[in-house]
């Protein structure tokens, strides 16, 4: 086959890419069998912060996984493994995963998905300190969907936290020029 000749499917997949796709699947496979250890020595009272920190190793994996993912723009299967992170903290870890409903938030928004975008930052926002970002990235959602005075209230609640926070000031200085 000639070079001329080849898809657009065979150009737009690159070798290092799907190395990257086919480990990731087989850290997906690892941890699966990771979490199913996991429950079965859940039947045992024993060595609960061991299986506590399990837990959070396993969320860590998939969160990571799914940073890789968007890194591709494989954003679906980002959400995907977002929400693994969220759900395995959730039932055996009792835990919220702040960062993977940040990430997920952001992957949302990216999308085109603002309102389950800023479902993710509600539950982020309740967090405690809270964080400049995420008033920040509401900001940004709310501008994008034409809530001006939304947006300009996040922008200023992110400063309000930190008040040297660039692009929230950035943010807020382009919206008074427009």
């Amino acid at each position: 086959m000639r070079d001329s000749d080849r898809s657009t499917l065979a150009t737009a997949v690159s070798p290092e890419r799907m190395e990257r796709v086919l480990e990731r699947d087989k850290q997906e496979i690892e941890i699966e069998i990771q979490i199913e250890q996991l429950i079965n020595s859940m039947r045992s009272e024993k060595k609960i912060k061991e299986r506590a920190e399990s837990i959070k190793k396993i969320s860590r994996k998939y969160y990571e996984m799914a940073n890789g993912m968007v890194e591709d723009a494989l954003y679906s299967e980002a959400i995907d493994l977002y929400t693994k992170s969220i759900s395995i903290l959730r039932k055996l870890g009792n835990k919220k995963a702040v960062d993977s409903y940040f990430n997920r938030a952001i992957t949302l928004a990216m999308m085109g998905f603002p309102k389950m975008a800023l479902d993710d930052l509600k539950l982020v926002s309740k967090s405690k300190p809270p964080k400049a970002d995420v008033y920040f990235v509401k900001g940004q959602i709310f501008e994008s969907i034409g809530k001006v005075k939304l947006a300009e209230r996040m922008y200023n609640k992110s400063l309000d936290i930190d008040p040297s926070f660039y692009r929230a000031a950035h943010s807020l200085e382009n919206m008074h020029f427009r």
